[in-house]
């Protein structure tokens, strides 16, 4: 992916309701974003863990929408982060920022 393609997709983002850290940054789940990554940063800050796992045992418990926002308020700080949609069934972090569908996991 060229550096045209990832300023396409950002704009794309900037503009969907999903990613509230990016389109409403003093909202108050904004805010909960921030604080949810300062705690795994506070957690974190003893050990070498380069890995978040969200997950959940029933469906549309938020699990894309919080994955999605937590990555961007990571990406705030520069950091390097990778966002994996893992759920074979009902992917939707796809949807989220707008790309088109490819080959995945399986």
């Amino acid at each position: 992916m060229n550096n045209e393609e990832l300023d396409g997709i950002m704009a794309k983002i900037l503009y969907s309701s999903f990613f509230i850290f990016l389109f409403k940054p003093k909202s108050a789940i904004a805010e909960s974003i921030r604080t949810l990554r300062t705690n795994l940063q506070f957690t974190l800050v003893d050990k070498n863990i380069k890995t978040i796992m969200i997950t959940s045992s029933f469906p549309g418990e938020g699990k894309s929408f919080v994955s999605a926002n937590l990555a961007a308020a990571f990406s705030t700080l520069g950091m390097k982060v990778l966002l994996m949609d893992c759920d074979l069934r009902r992917g939707r972090q796809r949807k989220m920022f707008k790309l088109e569908e490819r080959q995945g996991l399986s």
